[in-house]
């Protein structure tokens, strides 16, 4: 006898931080790992555009992980290929507090789910918080360029890490 599985309860409970959007990248849904993850409610966030939900830090003039997402979705997009971002700086904003972001560092990987039609759908965005990984790599290399660590966005000229590899692949 074939068991049902329940995907609804898989994706509540799954420990990763997953949130879907449709084409027009507004938020449908949302789990408890990346609410926890952000701070933030479902009320925060289901129906609101990505952008909105998660602007720019806009006391960072550096910031540009608005950017690198938003081009990172339209690649998944255009391609219906999954895109695995390098090491992104996106400060989020601070539940409660309005003006004020917390930094950042996640590791962000977007995946398309087709629909009949074989257009994409939904996009799966897949982070993991990273930030603890990033400062002890900055206090442990205080020279480096803005303390960046291997594998983060910036000096990648656009390009993502390839899974697995470390290295920077042309995209």
């Amino acid at each position: 006898m074939a068991t049902q599985v329940d995907h609804a309860a898989l994706f509540a409970a799954t420990p990763s931080p997953l949130l879907v959007l449709g084409p027009d990248l507004v938020i449908v849904d949302v789990n408890r790992a990346y609410l926890e993850a952000t701070g933030r409610t479902r009320e925060d966030l289901i129906g609101r555009y990505i952008f909105q939900a998660f602007p720019d830090n806009p006391a960072d003039p550096e910031a540009d992980g608005v950017r690198n997402l938003k081009i990172s979705l339209h690649r998944v997009l255009a391609t219906g290929d999954p895109d695995t971002m390098a090491l992104q700086k996106y400060d989020i904003p601070v539940a409660g507090r309005p003006g004020r972001f917390e930094e950042r560092w996640w590791s962000p990987v977007n995946t398309p789910v087709l629909g009949p039609d074989g257009r994409v759908a939904w996009i799966i965005h897949r982070v993991e918080d990273v930030t603890a990984y990033v400062k002890a790599h900055q206090s442990a290399h205080p020279g480096s360029r803005r303390g960046q660590p291997p594998g983060s966005r910036a000096g990648t000229g656009g390009r993502t890490v390839r899974p697995g590899s470390g290295a920077a692949a042309a995209q």
